[in-house]
């Protein structure tokens, strides 16, 4: 039994616990790599054995944690609960590793993002999203939205949010939280992102990324990249996009609006951060770390975090406070590494 890399995330959810086994003592062979489809010349990782990334701690979390964001102080870490009615958030003080709270949201969160004086929660399994306070660390809104929520972002002083199972990306008004618009996007959304003032969306089955503009929800572009698209990170001028299915990354120049580089990494790369120097990819089979000159597009650190095999759904990351953050779904907990040298 595998997980089927381009099935709703629902439904990758649902096989995560089944695969929990599975992912322990598999190589994962057999997920493979689909073909190359776009332009970008493609620049081979290096051949040396990665070393051993140094993890400064162990964070208890809630069950299943899958999403992670910092802001107002803290790291936000999305405890799906995939067996639970409700899942929850820890709230976590990045200088000293402590879970300062537990909050509990809607059903099966999955993704969060902080802005607008509020920490906001995408709960794809009940079809809406949590807004919470930071001074009180309490849910004061639950936000109907549109079906399967995801990914979510603050731009603009609107919050938008990814609806898998819609199509869409819509906007929330922090001011009355009410969704008030919905833009069309491609197959199967799953991530946006705010970057060189302008919101950009990754549709993953349709391999593509749309560029809208939030100040009248606007598609400007519309971008071709290879198979799997989903975390976007802003690095050295460019947007670079995770290509999961085909061991990739890829930068777009916002100028330009197309790819200009290719980069291959290790296996299924997912979470995206970038700590001021190096664009760190963290891949959903380990987690190994690839980290990219995003001045050069090339390899120049990989890194072993840990061996869990496949991380059911998405690997994700933060930067904060000098380190990675890494959500281990199948093991309840948050990692804190160093980043590798380069």
């Amino acid at each position: 039994m595998t997980m089927e890399r381009g099935a709703p995330r629902s439904t990758a959810l649902a096989l995560a616990g089944a695969l929990v086994l599975l992912a322990a003592c598999s190589d994962d062979e057999s997920i493979a790599p689909g073909p190359l489809s776009s332009p970008g010349s493609t620049r081979p990782s290096e051949t040396s054995s990665p070393q051993s990334a140094e993890v400064e701690a162990t964070i208890e979390v809630g069950a299943d944690p899958i999403g992670i964001a910092s802001g107002e102080g803290s790291l936000w870490v999305v405890n799906a609960g995939i067996n639970a009615k409700r899942g929850s958030v820890s709230r976590i003080d990045p200088a000293s590793g402590e879970v300062l709270a537990t909050i509990g949201v809607g059903a099966v969160p999955l993704e969060v993002a902080v802005g607008e004086g509020s920490a906001w929660v995408s709960n794809s399994g009940d079809d809406t999203v949590s807004r919470i306070d930071p001074s009180s660390s309490e849910v004061v809104a639950s936000i109907d939205v549109c079906a399967a929520p995801e990914g979510l972002a603050v731009a603009d002083g609107t919050v938008w949010v990814v609806c898998e199972d819609d199509g869409v990306v819509a906007r929330i008004d922090p001011a009355t939280d009410e969704m008030v618009d919905q833009v069309e996007v491609g197959l199967q959304p799953r991530f946006v992102t705010s970057a060189f003032d302008d919101v950009w969306v990754s549709s993953y089955f349709g391999g593509t990324i749309t560029r809208i503009d939030p100040a009248n929800g606007k598609v400007v572009a519309e971008i071709t990249t290879e198979q799997g698209p989903q975390i976007m990170e802003e690095a050295g001028g460019l947007l670079w996009v995770s290509c999961t299915d085909v061991d990739h990354v890829q930068a777009i120049d916002p100028s330009t609006d197309e790819v200009v580089a290719t980069v291959e990494t290790s296996v299924a790369p997912d979470g995206l951060a970038f700590d001021g120097t190096a664009l760190w990819v963290a891949t959903e089979i380990g987690p190994e770390l690839t980290g990219i000159d995003p001045e050069t597009q090339e390899v120049v650190a990989k890194a072993t975090v840990s061996d869990h095999g496949l991380i059911n759904a998405n690997q994700v990351m933060a930067f904060e406070d000098g380190s990675l953050w890494l959500p281990i779904l199948d093991d309840g907990v948050v990692l804190r590494v160093t980043p590798p040298a380069t």
